[in-house]
Parts: C-alpha cells; sequence; structure tokens
C-alpha cells in the first residue's frame, strides 16, 4: 500500500460482508456523504469570501474524493482529492470542520462551530453516516494526527452521536447526552405555527398533544411566504398540518427536521365544524394503536358536502374512520343513509330502508352526486 498523502482519509469498513478487501455498492453512498459534507462547507466558504460571484466551474472538481487504494483484509480505503492543485485552502479547511465535528459526535464533546447558512445541511449530512452498517458492522475513521484515537461508527454508536448532532442543532440547549431513542419518518402533524425565524430557516409550533416542536425548512425555502401567513404567537393562529421527516425521541416528537409542504386548515363556526376540526388533530394511531390522520382531502370534501346539506332539519353524526377518512351518517325512523368520504376522496354512498334486510351502496368521486344522495331524504 502506498503512502497516503497528508490529506488522505483512511476509512476502514469491518465485518464478514466486506472480508478480502470486497466493497458492495450499498456503502459507497457512506463515502459520498463524507464527500458531501466536505464540499458543501467549502462552497459556502468560497461564495462567503466572493460575494456576488459564481462558483468556479472547477471547484467542484477539486472537492471531489477518488479512492485511491483498498487494502486486503477488510475493505480498508484511502480517499484523496481528485484534484490538489487548486482551492486547496477551502478543502483543507472544510475537511478540518467535517472531521472536527465527526470526532465531536461520537466523542460526546462540544461540538466545533458552523456557519448557518451550512450548519443544518453540514451536521444531518454527518448524522447519517453509517446509517448503512448492520449488526457486526463498522465503520472506522482514521484521524490524520496518528496520536488521535480514530472514530468508530457502529449501529450502537451512531444513535447518539447522530441525536447530539441533530437536537443540538435544533435546540439552543445544550445537546442531549443520550439520543439512543431518536426515530424518524415522513410524516404530518396539525399544530400552530408560533415562531417563525427567517435568518436562520427555522420554526416552532404548538402542538395540543406534545406542546413545543421545532421545525426547519432549509431545504424549501419557499415554504416562508406559507409560514408567515399562519404564524401567530397566541393559541387563536390558525390550525396548519405540516408535512415533512418528523423526528422523535423516545417516542415524543420534538422537531421537523425537513418541511415539505404546509396547509392551512380552517373549518367553519359551527357543531360540525367544530367536529372536523377534532378530527384533524387526531394523531397517528389514535384508534388504540390503529388509525391514520384524517386526511386533509376527506376533511375538505366532508366540510364541502356539509355546506350543500341542510344540517339543520336532518343533523349527521360525524365519525372519523380508522382508514383516514371521514363517516357521515343520518338515522331515522324511515332507515339508515350514510356517506363515506374515503382518503383519497372517494365517497361511498350507502342507504338501506326500515324494514329491509340489504342496503345498496355506490362509489363517486362527484361531489355533487354525494350531495344529492344525501339530500334525498330531506323533507
Amino acid at each position: 500500500m502506498t503512502e497516503p498523502e497528508a490529506s488522505a482519509k483512511r476509512i476502514r469498513l469491518t465485518g464478514s460482508r466486506f472480508d478480502g478487501g470486497r466493497l458492495p455498492v450499498d456503502y459507497l453512498i457512506e463515502l459520498e456523504r463524507y464527500q458531501n459534507a466536505i464540499r458543501s462547507f467549502a462552497e459556502h466558504e468560497w461564495l462567503r469570501d466572493h460575494p456576488g460571484e459564481s462558483l468556479p466551474a472547477d471547484f467542484r472538481d477539486s472537492v471531489s474524493l477518488v479512492i485511491e487504494d483498498i487494502e486486503d483484509g477488510s475493505a480498508e480505503i484511502v480517499l484523496v482529492f481528485e484534484q490538489t492543485a487548486i482551492h486547496q485552502e477551502y478543502r483543507e479547511q472544510a475537511q478540518d470542520a467535517i472531521d472536527s465535528t465527526i470526532e465531536a459526535a461520537y466523542q460526546g464533546t462540544t461540538l466545533p462551530e458552523l456557519p448557518d447558512d451550512v450548519e443544518d445541511e453540514v451536521r444531518g449530512t454527518i448524522a447519517e453516516l453509517g446509517s448503512t452498517l448492520q449488526v457486526g458492522q463498522s465503520m472506522v475513521l482514521y484521524s490524520a494526527d496518528a496520536d488521535e484515537p480514530p472514530v468508530t461508527i457502529t449501529i450502537d454508536t451512531r444513535p447518539a452521536a447522530a441525536g447530539r448532532l441533530i437536537l443540538q442543532d435544533f435546540l439552543s440547549e445544550p445537546p442531549l447526552t443520550a439520543a439512543s431513542g431518536v426515530t424518524h419518518e415522513e410524516t404530518s402533524m396539525v399544530a400552530r405555527v408560533t415562531v417563525v425565524d427567517a435568518e436562520r430557516k427555522r420554526f416552532e409550533l404548538n402542538s395540543e398533544k406534545y406542546g413545543r416542536i421545532l421545525g426547519r425548512y432549509a431545504g424549501n425555502p419557499e415554504i416562508l411566504d406559507s409560514l408567515r401567513e399562519v404564524v401567530n404567537s397566541t393559541s387563536d393562529g390558525p390550525l396548519t398540518r405540516i408535512y415533512g421527516d418528523l423526528r422523535s425521541k423516545d417516542g415524543e416528537p420534538w422537531g421537523f427536521w425537513t418541511t415539505s409542504r404546509i396547509e392551512r386548515i380552517e373549518f367553519d363556526d359551527t357543531a360540525w365544524g367544530r367536529a372536523l376540526t377534532s378530527f384533524v388533530t387526531l394523531p397517528s394511531g389514535w384508534a388504540d394503536g390503529r388509525g391514520e390522520q384524517i386526511s386533509s382531502i376527506a376533511l375538505d370534501a366532508a366540510q364541502q358536502l356539509l355546506r350543500q346539506v341542510d344540517v339543520q332539519i336532518r343533523p349527521p353524526s360525524l365519525a372519523p374512520t380508522e382508514e383516514g377518512g371521514v363517516l357521515l351518517e343520518w338515522i331515522t325512523p324511515s332507515g339508515i343513509r350514510s356517506v363515506e368520504i374515503l382518503e383519497d376522496g372517494l365517497f361511498e354512498l350507502f342507504s338501506m330502508r326500515t324494514g329491509e334486510r340489504r342496503g345498496t351502496q355506490t362509489e363517486t368521486r362527484n361531489l355533487k352526486d354525494a350531495v344529492r344522495f344525501a339530500k334525498e331524504d330531506e323533507t
């Protein structure tokens, strides 16, 4: 194995799958994450030093890594920069910042400060390092300083480090020392937006069930206008459904790591409007561990239908369905009539007269047809 250059990064992947120096394609993404973190930081620093200028055409190549060598045994890789002569100061500064952040996250020490504009992206990328590892595998990152111990990433060490990176990023408080219960999923939540920080591309929510929830929208800046429309520091602010990657710790949501879109939710000030409002706040698992969130499509369709039916003469009963829809039902001496609105907006129409043993059921996606069906028995 040739002597690596000073800026080379030595990474060792251990586990039976890497025996004989094999490097499965699935694991190349780990090397790409390391490269992306360096590249993001370097590009930010260059643009800060050259306001109003475009990034040089050769800059991306100057912070591109290549695999120079793979040693026999478990896969031991040496990464070097593809070009070494240009933009060297930015490349070296970026690599030092990324390596220092990785070491601090896994050693439990104070994370180094990063520029606000790139902090979220860099820490998020580093938090994902090692996410492809399985039981019995590790990713060992060696320091350029031979006296410094290497960083070992496994499925056991990664959760706490990722938690420090993400939780400290959200909260202006000391990082949590143990974050093994951190999970994330693409989902949505209904809450009220109480604070918007446009400079740091963050916001705060108030959830009736969970209290204060943090959010970020760095990867989706066009959401800012929508946030400004709904932000209200009081409890009277409009309900808003937020979609994105929700991070939780020990089962309790604490923040949206990314936000894909938001929807303002408004219902009429009526008895059925208040019922729909209660449905919209139901979290996943609301029915004894079952029960999908009630979809915005179903809720909006229910409101549109109820506006056109004389609920004073024939008030319906309303109920959420476990599949994420809304059920409207009228029970009178003459029989039963119901409209179930599925999560995708399909109307299932059912009626059965008193004395009949079987009812009739049809489907439609036409709101006018559903309204006509619901009004057939109005007197």
